[in-house]
């Protein structure tokens, strides 16, 4: 009797322990993951992109073997952003197609058209950004941080929606919680149905379109 009651204290002591050594190593782990400005500020930032802080816009190249064209868009959203934990950065990035200029009137019809865009069906591209991930802190200091990473979430274009990782950089400057963004990625118009007319994609329209673009919000 003696040694089963000995051998039940054991056993207690034993998954107590481990109960404490698992949750001292996921207790340690979400601190290890998570990456920060390492300034005073604190908890969720929701951050709003406003054209007063800086100029929010997309730039889109098109470079095929007879044209070139690049154009602009007009940028639009709000992301929630905690400075102590920049992976868990979440956000809507929206771009309204009617706001897509190319230098030449007739040309922005054409992009607008049921052919390539279709507007009138599609009016919005949304980039739903998940988390970031791979942060490294850039730089950070006297109430300012830059930080690297890559943003990965759901990208929607042409009634298609695909999983899209990009590479971010974020620069927080805690006076204000103002925030700027800026990106770089490549959208394929095939996976994204994007036909054209006839024989202009590959030889005046590029299979593949690069996008950059630059953000700037400021808390609300």
């Amino acid at each position: 009797m003696q040694v089963s009651i000995t051998r039940q204290h054991f056993l207690l002591q034993r998954t107590s322990a481990l109960v404490f050594v698992v949750t001292l190593l996921f207790g340690t782990s979400l601190s290890l993951f998570a990456t920060g400005f390492n300034l005073g500020a604190k908890g969720t930032k929701n951050i709003k992109l406003d054209n007063k802080v800086g100029n929010n816009q997309a730039q889109f190249n098109s470079k095929a073997p007879l044209e070139e064209i690049s154009g602009t868009a007009n940028v639009s959203g709000s992301f929630a952003l905690d400075p102590s934990n920049i992976e868990a950065t979440t956000g809507k990035i929206i771009v309204p197609v009617n706001t897509m200029q190319t230098g030449i009137e007739l040309r922005n019809k054409h992009l607008l058209g049921k052919d390539w865009l279709d507007e009138e069906s599609y009016k919005d591209i949304v980039f739903e950004v998940k988390k970031i991930s791979g942060v490294q802190i850039v730089s950070s200091g006297n109430g300012k941080g830059v930080a690297k990473g890559t943003a990965e979430g759901t990208f929607s274009l042409h009634g298609v929606s695909k999983q899209l990782s990009c590479p971010i950089e974020i620069t927080y400057v805690e006076k204000g919680d103002v925030v700027m963004v800026k990106t770089e990625f490549t959208v394929s118009l095939k996976e994204y149905n994007i036909a054209g007319k006839k024989g202009i994609v590959g030889s005046k329209v590029a299979e593949t379109i690069t996008v950059k673009a630059s953000m700037f919000g400021a808390g609300s």
